[in-house]
């Protein structure tokens, strides 16, 4: 019987001669390569360099504002006596209230509208003052020359109003001339949207016969550290995205004089408070030079001078010709949804990281964001945090589910690990392969109980950070005595919740929300199994306690969240457990000490018979001993 007939085979090798080709190819496209990169875009790439140096060498560089003008014994006015020292125009936003002064043109006067220092609104929270003043912290531009005698606008420079316009508010801009008398004439225009971004245009026209080169910066300066300044959560200080990197130089390291610079053809630079940013944005089309710096004060180092800037490239104006260089300034609160928006409208890059999500960025940055979300949803804080804490819990329930069950398995197989413990506990070795044993029989794994429970630490860290620098936090109300939900509990146990006559000690400050997430843990830690070990036994019992302690001083709406984070854990453990048919008597004291006496009389039988065990093989032993002795001395 013949076989049945079977397909063709085909060579699905490569040819040789194609082998050949493909290596040949790849040769040549290497050496193409190289030799272009070495002959064509390395010559290129150093003469942009080359380019790049030079203009810096031959640029005029920033001077830091005031730097020589300002002497040491500078005197301290009052911000509103400072304020009526000069002309000013008027600065009114949906969001923001001010003014610009003429005499240097500079943005030095922002106050928030709607943000407040205390509960009360009787302060407003103050962005911007001028020079002179406590807290100096001010906005200025121009144009640099290497020509030291081209007269050019300053600090000094008294502009004047083009226009019937003298208000700056929302589509109603602001345009500031000023002839230097050497035939070029300086403009601004100073324009604002309904939140915190100010547009400045600035055009210089030459009506000499000659061209003029001149170079456009902005910058930002601020005398000494702000009153608020923390170095605990979030990052505060000098801060800026340039090319593809962040730069976080704290005032610190400016004033020992590693201040630092870089060139790029996009990024932002601006100080970044807790709550608030002030940042300069120049041209994203154009190569910028960004300088961190710092002028100590050696007298009094709360007036050392700390200046940010970004200087534009060189700009020929032809005679006749008109130059224009615009840039903008954020001055507001760090709301993560509009620096978002300005990110797209101005092709920023990670204009969000203004907001300090830290290294856990990849969970802050979320959890903020559905912190927003349900808030906006509900209308409260305090209960867009609860919804949170269901979306965390239901999100880590397969990890929690995971861990609970792991801690009910070996409540049930105590008994049995401790007879293991009395029946091996001098061979280590061996009592290390009967648990294993145990382990895989039962299907337990002690370390599935503790790695779930590792796992959910940085969420808890994540919405810690959260709640502590989301300026929509501040000062939002909850139900109740809680007023600001980024402030710590206002109540305390020690004064019965404020019904006895006396102020308890910052460090007593132990709430309501404090002490039920005290009864949830205590609830917690009956529902797990007791530790084997005493020194592991006393850390259990006194970690509710210790924990409920050192969270009371934390922000309240950190204290909610684990406040209910405790009851759903509570409730996910209590599930499990019954499902598991392991018994619960949370509320029926004595049952719980029955059961508990009974487990430990089960444990101590066990640990009887194998004494008796011990004993009976020590007997035997004994006995098995001396009828060797006798056999031997029958023989002798």
């Amino acid at each position: 019987m013949t076989s049945p007939m079977k397909p063709p085979q085909t060579n699905q090798s490569m040819h040789p001669q194609d082998k050949r080709n493909l290596i040949i190819f790849a040769l040549a496209a290497m050496c193409l390569w190289f030799l272009f990169d070495h002959f064509v875009m390395g010559p290129r790439a150093d003469a942009l360099q080359k380019a790049r140096e030079e203009a810096a060498k031959n640029a005029p560089q920033a001077v830091i504002t005031q730097k020589v003008s300002v002497p040491e014994e500078e005197i301290i006015l009052p911000r509103a006596e400072r304020l009526e020292q000069n002309t000013r125009i008027t600065i009114d936003s949906p969001e923001l209230k001010g003014s610009l002064s003429l005499k240097g043109g500079r943005i030095d006067d922002i106050v928030m509208k709607h943000f407040f220092v205390t509960l009360d609104d009787s302060e407003n929270v103050i962005l911007m003052s001028p020079s002179g003043s406590e807290g100096a912290h001010y906005t200025e531009s121009g144009w640099l020359s290497a020509d030291t005698s081209l007269r050019l606008p300053d600090q000094d420079t008294v502009w004047s109003v083009s226009g019937d316009n003298h208000v700056l508010e929302k589509d109603a801009p602001v345009t500031l001339t000023w002839n230097n008398g050497q035939g070029l004439i300086f403009s601004r225009t100073y324009a604002i949207d309904d939140h915190f971004m100010f547009t400045l245009s600035q055009s210089v026209e030459n009506k000499t016969d000659k061209a003029v080169s001149l170079y456009p910066y902005i910058s930002l300066a601020r005398r000494g550290i702000p009153k608020d300044f923390s170095k605990t959560v979030a990052y505060e200080g000098p801060l800026g995205y340039i090319g593809d990197e962040m730069y976080e130089i704290g005032y610190g390291d400016l004033l020992k004089g590693k201040g630092d610079s870089h060139t790029a053809l996009n990024g932002w630079i601006g100080f970044g408070e807790k709550y608030w940013l002030s940042a300069i944005i120049p041209s994203q089309m154009s190569e910028h030079t960004y300088r961190f710096q710092a002028v100590p004060n050696k007298k009094d180092e709360n007036l050392s001078l700390y200046q940010l800037d970004a200087r534009g490239g060189e700009v020929i104006i032809p005679a006749g010709g008109k130059a224009e260089d615009t840039s903008n300034i954020f001055i507001g609160a760090k709301k993560l949804s509009l620096l978002n928006d300005y990110q797209d409208q101005l092709s920023l890059r990670h204009f969000d990281l203004a907001v300090d999500f830290g290294v856990l960025y990849f969970l802050t940055k979320p959890l903020y964001t559905a912190l927003i979300f349900f808030n906006d949803i509900v209308g409260n804080f305090g209960v867009a945090i609860i919804l949170l804490t269901i979306c965390v819990r239901l999100l880590v329930f397969p990890l929690a589910s995971k861990s609970y069950r792991s801690f009910a398995a070996l409540r049930k197989v105590s008994p049995r690990m401790a007879e293991i413990k009395a029946r091996y506990g001098n061979d280590k070795p061996r009592m290390q392969q009967e648990l294993v044993k145990l382990y895989e029989k039962e299907k337990v794994n002690p370390m599935a109980g503790c790695f779930p429970l590792l796992l959910q630490i940085p969420i808890f860290f994540a919405v810690y950070k959260v709640i502590t620098i989301a300026v929509e936090m501040r000062h939002a109300p909850f139900f109740g005595w809680i007023h600001d939900l980024s402030a710590h509990d206002s109540l305390s146990v020690f004064n019965l919740f404020g019904l006895l006559p006396f102020d308890v000690p910052t460090f007593l400050m132990i709430g309501p929300w404090s002490l039920v997430m005290l009864v949830m843990l205590l609830i917690q830690k009956h529902l797990n199994p007791p530790p084997q070990d005493q020194i592991q036994r006393d850390i259990a019992n006194y970690m509710p306690w210790i924990m409920t302690y050192m969270l009371s001083r934390f922000a309240s709406g950190l204290v909610i969240y684990w406040a209910f984070s405790n009851i759903f854990s509570v409730c996910q453990q209590a599930y499990i457990m019954r499902s598991m048919g392991v018994p619960i008597y949370l509320f029926s004291p004595d049952a719980a000490r029955e059961h508990h006496d009974s487990h430990k009389r089960e444990t101590e039988k066990v640990l009887e018979a194998v004494q008796k065990e011990k004993e009976a093989e020590a007997g035997t032993d004994a006995e098995i001993a001396d009828a060797t002795d006798s056999d031997k001395k029958d023989k002798s």
